[in-house]
C-alpha cells in the first residue's frame, strides 16, 4: 500500500508540474501568439465540425460529431462550422479589434438563440426525442423556446423571438435603429426619384411634334 502510494503521489507531482509549466510558459507567451493559438484551435474545431457536419464521416467521432452539432444547434448545425472559422480568419486578420470581436460575438448569440427557437416552434417539435431535437432548433431551440411557448404563448412568443433577431443583426452589423430608418427612407426616395425619371423619359419619347402625320 505504500509503496503504490508513493507512486501515486510521484505521478501525480510529475503531472501537475508538467501541467503548471505548460501553463506558465503559454502564460508568459506573447499576446500576438496567444491570439494565434486561439484562432488556430478555432479553425481545426471548424474544421473538424465540418467534416462531422457536412461529410458525414462514417467512424465513431464522425458520428458522435454529428450528433452533437445537430443535437445542440438543429437545422442551424450546418451552419456553426462556418462561425468557427469565421472568428478564426477574424482573429488572424483584426486581431486588435476587440470590441468588435465581442460586439459581434454578443450579436451572434442573440442570433443562434433567437432562429434555433424560432426553428424549434415552426417546425412543431414536440418533446425531447432526437428526431424532434435534431430537425427543430437542437437543445438550443428547446431551451429558447420551450419557456416563451408556455408562459406567453406562440401567438406572442414568435414576435419576440423575430425582435431579437432583428436586434442581433442591428448588433452584428453595427446599425443602430436610427440608420435603419434613414436608409428605408433613402431607398424610398431613391425609388421615387427613379419612377418619376422613367416616367419623365417615356413623356419626352411620346411627345407630339410639329411634323406633319404620314
Amino acid at each position: 500500500a505504500r509503496l503504490f502510494g508513493g507512486l501515486w503521489r510521484l505521478i501525480a507531482k510529475a503531472l501537475g508540474s508538467s501541467v503548471r509549466f505548460v501553463f506558465r510558459g503559454a502564460a508568459e507567451l506573447d499576446e500576438a501568439h496567444q491570439r494565434d493559438g486561439i484562432a488556430f484551435l478555432l479553425l481545426i474545431v471548424g474544421l473538424i465540425s465540418a467534416a462531422g457536419a457536412w461529410f458525414h464521416l462514417k467512424n465513431f467521432v464522425g458520428r458522435n460529431i454529428y450528433a452533437a452539432i445537430y443535437g445542440v444547434g438543429g437545422r442551424l448545425g450546418a451552419l456553426i462550422p462556418l462561425v468557427l472559422i469565421y472568428f478564426a480568419f477574424r482573429l488572424f486578420k483584426a486581431p486588435d479589434e476587440g470590441k468588435s470581436n465581442a460586439r459581434i460575438s454578443i450579436g451572434l448569440i442573440l442570433f443562434i438563440l433567437s432562429i434555433t427557437g424560432l426553428f424549434h416552434i415552426f417546425n412543431g417539435s414536440i418533446g425531447t426525442g432526437q428526431t424532434a431535437i435534431r430537425h427543430g432548433g437542437g437543445w438550443i431551440g428547446y431551451g429558447v423556446s420551450t419557456p416563451l411557448v408556455a408562459l406567453l404563448t406562440t401567438i406572442l412568443a414568435i414576435p419576440i423571438l423575430f425582435i431579437i433577431l432583428f436586434f442581433s443583426i442591428l448588433v452584428i452589423t453595427a446599425t443602430p435603429v436610427s440608420q435603419v430608418f434613414s436608409k428605408i427612407k433613402a431607398a424610398f426616395h431613391w425609388g421615387t426619384n427613379k419612377v418619376g425619371e422613367v416616367r419623365a423619359a417615356r413623356q419626352e419619347e411620346f411627345e407630339l411634334t410639329d411634323t406633319p402625320p404620314f
